[in-house]
């Protein structure tokens, strides 16, 4: 992810994440912020999508629901890394396999709203976003956007050999996302995704999320 700060310095107490933010000119949100209004009459758990995987979505609840009601963030810290790539995310102690990273905290609204801003000679830089897990009928494609407000885990970073991996599931009538241990992470390790390939190219947004 990029970011204009020349700082070293790391971020780690509430306080200082949130100095980060208000520098950058990004909001802190602790879950996601819905901006779609429509979105709270639809009955998600009646999709077909949520009823055909319902089994798989109800375990992921029991197991990750308390934490991602909580806005629970793992221990980690946010640092510069370096121009080019800007921050990233670094565990503050050990942390076991399959333990709750954080929720994707972002804007549920519109997909597309804001992706014109971020459009170079080599494609789409970045725009913090995930498309909403469900394609719901008669309602626009929607997506999950942090670029402007959002929380910690918008400055995860891409990895060939990524440590962590993204779940999603229904809480609450919204769709979630949220970044979970792939493996037992080390102190002071950096925590990072796959995006795939796809994600530097023209066409990255529609494979981001499957």
């Amino acid at each position: 992810m990029r970011e204009n700060l020349t700082t070293a310095q790391c971020y780690q107490a509430p306080a200082e994440i949130a100095g980060l933010f208000e520098e950058l000119g990004i909001t802190y949100l602790r879950r996601c912020r819905v901006d779609w209004e429509p979105l709270s009459s639809i009955p998600l758990d009646q999709s077909p999508y949520y009823l055909t995987n319902q089994a798989e979505f109800d375990h992921l609840e029991k197991i990750y629901g308390p934490a991602i009601e909580a806005a629970e963030i793992a221990p980690i810290y946010i640092k510069k890394i370096d121009d080019d790539i800007g921050f990233g995310v670094f565990a503050a102690e050990n942390i076991e396999s399959d333990a709750f990273i954080g929720e994707y905290a972002g804007v549920v609204q519109i997909s597309g709203k804001y992706t014109h801003c971020f459009q170079s000679e080599s494609g789409y830089e970045s725009d913090y976003s995930w498309y909403f897990p469900d394609k719901l009928e008669d309602a626009p494609p929607l997506e999950i956007n942090g670029r402007f407000a959002g929380n910690e885990m918008r400055f995860v970073n891409h990895g060939h050999s990524p440590n962590l991996r993204v779940e999603h599931t229904l809480h609450q009538n919204l769709w979630i996302i949220f970044f979970v241990a792939a493996r037992d992470i080390e102190e002071d390790e950096e925590l990072l995704i796959d995006y795939g390939e796809a994600y530097w190219q023209e066409s990255y947004r529609a494979d981001r999320l499957v």
